[in-house]
């Protein structure tokens, strides 16, 4: 019978991209019992000593690969790791983990799969290649029922992965929208009174009948909706650079989904004449 050929080590540097994510301290990373749990799928026993869970578990499945002539043992950790049933409770955890796992594979030229597993895929040599294959934001984004508007304002910044740049564009979706349905060539809180509000008679954009106080003051409401945004999250950006603003990622969704409910009103609304 024909031997099954050995999985070739991989690179140090793989094993640390992955170490760096599945030992990382903040979220999605797995704490160090959780860890030491996955140890057996791969045919391991314990976390090489080290100062710190990440550099552990990186000396631990690299010295094993070496010692064994064999990568099979960085797979199988993943695939243990990476198992859906594992993160039954967590969904939001796999997608993640599975989200930064793909971000750096792709430089290796392979991926996690829909069953949480290692597999070949495309080769990056580029950041700009990664972020295209990795395809991280844009696929989370599809998944959450982004507005299509948004990805086509910051499509670039997302492909770059660039957090800050791409809720700085995204935010500018807004009033660009505005200008272009109205021909109107204000910003900010100028154009929202121009557009949206009217002391008598109707707005020049109407998100709703505009009819019954409830429905006037909706719209109102709406109006200071948009207020609030181009002060939240377009004029900071617009006067700070991104070195020292970090983005987190939950806040970055959360925005991207209240663009989304504004871009959905204004599907709706209707424009006068």
């Amino acid at each position: 019978m024909t031997q099954k050929p050995k999985t070739p080590v991989f690179p140090t540097a793989m094993t640390e991209a992955v170490a760096d994510v599945l030992a990382q301290t903040e979220f999605p990373g797995l704490s160090t019992s959780k860890l030491e749990g996955l140890l057996p799928g791969a045919q391991l026993s314990e976390l090489d000593p080290g100062p710190n869970k990440r550099t552990r578990l990186l000396t631990t499945l690299n010295n094993a690969q070496i010692h064994r002539g064999s990568g099979a043992t960085l797979a199988a950790f993943i695939n243990a790791a990476m198992s859906p049933v594992r993160h039954e409770r967590e969904p939001q955890r796999w997608e993640q983990l599975r989200a930064e796992l793909n971000a750096k594979l792709v430089f290796f030229g392979y991926r996690i799969n829909e069953r949480g597993q290692l597999a070949p895929g495309a080769r990056a040599s580029t950041l700009g290649e990664a972020a295209q294959l990795s395809g991280e934001l844009l696929s989370e984004l599809r998944r959450r029922g982004c507005h299509d508007a948004l990805l086509t304002y910051c499509s670039e910044e997302l492909l770059r992965q660039s957090l800050f740049h791409a809720i700085s564009e995204a935010a500018k979706s807004i009033p660009d929208r505005l200008r272009r349905h109205t021909g109107l060539g204000s910003d900010g809180e100028n154009l929202y009174t121009t557009v949206l509000g009217a002391k008598q008679g109707r707005p020049l954009v109407c998100i709703n009948a505009f009819e019954t106080d409830s429905e006037q003051a909706e719209h109102r409401g709406f109006k200071n909706l948009l207020t609030g945004i181009h002060g939240h999250y377009r004029n900071p950006r617009a006067h700070n650079t991104r070195l020292g603003s970090p983005e987190a990622k939950q806040d970055f969704h959360d925005a991207f989904g209240l663009f989304s409910y504004v871009h959905r009103r204004l599907d709706d609304a209707s424009v006068a004449a």
